[in-house]
């Protein structure tokens, strides 16, 4: 089982609570709110920024808290949309994307459920999946949003390049270049 997780693109590594994410949303502009109290029926407590520009528009980037790892596609979707609702980027990507990585320990004592994504399985925590994103990105999958500044493919999970085309993608270790011990850095 894999589960989906947001990554910080420019150091390539995941985010697995709202405590690393805070000082990344922080230098974009946003300001985080002070966790909503969860819903009536116990559910998941939500965690929103707020953009400084802009304090009062919508929509607000919102994930659940205090883990940020295991949730539902449609809902780090959101996430990224409102982000780049604000900022107004070409490709989020370059920012934050979404990428598939391993189970750990503290996974195996929650509920799962199961998201089948192209050939690839994943699963997301229960109570993580809001019923609004969802009903949005499942009828318009594919689609751009409704004012049209966004096109879903930046925002997609990251599948070791299996859309691109021959010569598109290079492995890492050849972009990597390892320093002669000789040099000083």
């Amino acid at each position: 089982m894999r589960k989906l997780a947001l990554w910080y693109s420019r150091n390539f590594k995941p985010l697995f609570s709202h405590k690393q994410l805070e000082p990344i949303m922080s230098t974009l502009g946003f300001t985080a709110l002070p966790p909503a109290s969860p819903s009536f029926d116990g559910g998941i407590t939500w965690r929103e920024y707020v953009f400084a520009a802009g304090a009062h528009s919508l929509p607000r980037p919102r994930l659940p808290y205090p883990r940020i790892d295991g949730l539902h596609n449609h809902t780090y979707q959101a996430f990224l949309e409102a982000v780049n609702f604000h900022l107004r980027m070409y490709d989020i990507s370059t920012v934050f994307h979404v990428r598939g990585m391993p189970m750990n320990r503290v996974d195996l004592y929650r509920k799962w459920h199961a998201l089948e994504e192209d050939e690839q399985v994943y699963v997301y925590r229960e109570g993580t999946l809001d019923q609004a994103a969802h009903k949005l990105y499942s009828d318009s999958e594919g689609k751009s949003s409704k004012d049209g500044l966004f096109d879903f493919a930046s925002l997609a999970i990251r599948n070791k390049g299996g859309e691109s085309e021959v010569g598109q993608v290079v492995p890492l270790e050849d972009i990597i270049v390892s320093p002669d011990e000789s040099e000083p850095f």
